[in-house]
């Protein structure tokens, strides 16, 4: 999905206007930055420290199978003491039409994973991989990054900023009115090209505000 056009600033900006938390960035931090601003629907995957259960195999079952249009959030690996997901991991994401890639923990093979071109978001790298040490708890389920709830179906908005979560249920409502915000912004920086001070050009980011602030759809009543 290409048709988002604002930034991730401004859609977390209408999330916290609204009510919502979902800014991921915090933690997770870029490291293939995204060229544009990208949507995707949320794949949830929950993994787990330690070297019981079943290892990390069952990602390969997940990232081969249709990924179109889909954002994979791995959570839970920040307590592994390697990466979890490197070049062919996301060769593989990219190859069944993902998107983006979200990693709570730790990634590796940036210069590789840069030439695939497929955004990767991560709390960092690391250059030695899991080792055993690490374990898939479940897919398609609710995870939870930095207290952030992420449940499969929501969207992911991803940008060279970072990224944010946006509920499914109000995904079309935020994402309009950060359209809206993103282009008052523009206005005020238009005005201030123009040679308009401050305190005249912001006028046109108030106005959104307000306007917002009055369609906030966790007060409207049915």
């Amino acid at each position: 999905m290409t048709d988002v056009l604002a930034p991730v600033s401004a859609v977390a900006d209408v999330l916290a206007l609204w009510g919502y938390d979902g800014w991921l960035t915090p933690p997770l931090a870029p490291v293939v930055r995204s060229a544009s601003v990208v949507r995707g629907r949320a794949l949830t995957v929950q993994v787990a420290a330690g070297d019981t259960g079943p290892g990390l195999a069952g990602i390969y079952d997940v990232l081969s199978g249709d990924l179109a249009d889909r954002v994979v959030v791995i959570a839970g690996a920040e307590e592994v003491p390697g990466a979890v997901f490197g070049e062919i991991l996301a060769a593989a994401a990219d190859g069944q039409g993902a998107v983006g890639v979200l990693v709570e923990g730790w990634v590796r093979d940036r210069v590789d994973m840069e030439a695939i071109g497929m955004p990767v978001l991560a709390r960092g790298e690391r250059v030695v991989g899991p080792n055993g040490g690490a374990h898939l708890v479940a897919v398609d389920t609710e995870v939870t990054i930095d207290q952030v709830v992420v449940a499969s179906g929501d969207t992911i908005v991803i940008d060279g900023s970072g990224c944010v979560r946006v509920p499914a249920a109000v995904a079309d409502r935020v994402l309009d009115g950060a359209r809206r915000y993103a282009a008052a912004e523009a206005l005020v920086s238009l005005a201030l090209a123009e040679g308009e001070p401050l305190t005249s050009a912001y006028r046109h980011k108030k106005s959104a505000i307000a306007e917002l602030a009055g369609a906030n759809p966790r007060t409207e009543r049915g």
